[in-house]
């Protein structure tokens, strides 16, 4: 069919050569025609400026209805995303207040939030609130621990009141508890008499307190007085043409401890009637804290405590030697730099002085406990030290019990009122011979040979 339409097909029918002289003549005339004629020319240019809007118009409506499609596709895909996440079975319904506060934190990180701009907006949410998160947490934790250390004051300035409660969080309901128990007791009505037994308690145990300082301290010169008029009565040194008699002087130490805190209880004392109600809140915190130091078990108070109290460690003694005409001869603050025999003089006088203050009866008379023990007495010392420590003890009113050797006994007989001689055999067997006394002569009744032994023993 194609070969017989070819055979039947003629020159002319496909020369285009003819035809494209006609168009070109046709189109030559037709612009000949237009350019000769306003009107015409005016339509042809009105033809081809709607011909261009048609254009743009077909233009716009094939893109509008691209950008239609793709709306109606994100409507679509979005509307199955919300419906997906609607019936998430971990969604929470939010509460008025929390879409107030999410509204406005997305407000804040844009003032129109788009579908495009969703995820970066929520992001950028959820990274403020977990900063937020993160702080609060941190000043909850610090919450916390500032109520456990308010918990731990309680428990240490109170113990009674606290109780078995310890310092955690846990124990706050019973700590509150004991707070509205504190705040419905009552307790203004108390604030007088508070302040009544301040002024008079405080008063009255700061005074006997102060008295008992000032007392103690004038019993220790009062009784230095006693002591140093027995020592009066025996010679501490005695050559043929000197005569010296020791005597001990007491003196403030001048301890800071001891000087601060006898000025705090002057200074309470000062202002103990106040009615400032400020002043004397001031006033009990400073007697509470010295309070708490008097009674704290911490070893240093303690040494303080004793140091304050104490008042024999507020004084120091200094022995004077002086002659019978007053003037000074040695002044002794302890034994350093004296020879052998005059430390030992100075350890038995201060011995014996030391027994009588510490023994002595409130009328000044003779020792309360009068006996004196000396085991092995005087076994290296010469008759002159003897006699001088036993007068020392004798004048001072004790009553010596001497274990001795034989050679002592000469020197001892004045001294004592009776004597025995203890023997021991073998380390096992013991007996005691009880030895007469000659209390008009002052000596023991001992056969003279035994004497004239004693005498060359002691030579």
């Amino acid at each position: 069919m194609q070969c017989q339409t070819l055979v039947n097909l003629q020159w002319q029918e496909i020369d285009l050569l003819p035809l494209l002289d006609r168009i070109s003549t046709i189109e030559r005339q037709i612009r000949e025609a237009r350019e000769g004629n306003t009107a015409l020319l005016q339509i042809s240019q009105r033809i081809d400026k709607q011909k261009h809007l048609v254009e743009q118009a077909d233009k716009d409506l094939r893109e509008a209805k691209v950008a239609h499609d793709s709306v109606l596709k994100q409507i679509k895909d979005s509307t199955q995303k919300l419906e997906s996440l609607l019936q998430d079975a971990s969604r929470v319904s939010l509460t008025p207040h929390q879409i107030k506060g999410l509204d406005e934190r997305f407000i804040k990180q844009s003032d129109v939030v788009r579908l495009e701009s969703l995820d970066k907006v929520t992001t950028a949410v959820e990274r403020g609130l977990n900063t937020e998160i993160s702080e609060i947490k941190d000043e909850i934790t610090d919450c916390e621990k500032e109520i456990e250390a308010r918990f731990a004051d309680f428990k240490r300035q109170w113990p009674m009141d606290a109780g078995d409660m310890d310092t955690s969080l846990a124990s706050a309901p019973d700590f509150f508890a004991k707070l509205v128990r504190l705040e419905t007791d009552g307790l203004p009505a108390y604030e007088q008499r508070f302040f009544e037994l301040l002024q008079n308690q405080s008063h009255q145990n700061l005074a006997a307190l102060s008295t008992y300082l000032n007392d103690a301290r004038k019993a220790i010169l009062e009784r230095m007085d006693l002591v140093n008029d027995s020592l009066g009565q025996v010679p501490f040194n005695q050559s043929a043409n000197q005569r010296t008699y020791l005597h001990i002087d007491a003196s403030d130490r001048q301890l800071v401890d001891v000087k601060e805190f006898k000025q705090e209880i002057h200074q309470a004392l000062s202002h103990a009637w106040t009615e400032d109600r400020e002043f004397a809140e001031a006033r009990f915190l400073a007697l509470r804290r010295l309070v708490d130091r008097l009674a704290s078990q911490d070893p240093e108070q303690k040494r303080w405590r004793e140091t304050v109290l104490d008042v024999r460690q507020h004084v120091e003694f200094i022995g004077r030697e002086i002659d019978e005409s007053g003037v000074e001869v040695e002044i002794y603050r302890s034994g350093a730099g004296k020879s052998g025999g005059q430390r030992q003089k100075l350890a038995t006088t201060c011995l014996a002085a030391a027994l009588r203050y510490q023994l002595g009866g409130n009328d000044h008379g003779v020792p309360m406990y009068a006996p004196v023990v000396l085991d092995e007495a005087f076994d290296k010392a010469d008759n002159e030290f003897t006699a001088l420590a036993m007068n020392i003890f004798t004048n001072f009113g004790f009553q010596m019990v001497v274990a001795t050797p034989l050679k002592s006994v000469m020197t001892l007989e004045p001294f004592i009122g009776g004597a025995c001689f203890v023997d021991i055999s073998d380390r096992r067997v013991s007996g005691v011979l009880l030895i007469e006394y000659d209390g008009d002569r002052q000596r023991l009744k001992l056969p003279e040979h035994a004497r004239e032994e004693a005498s060359v023993e002691a030579s």
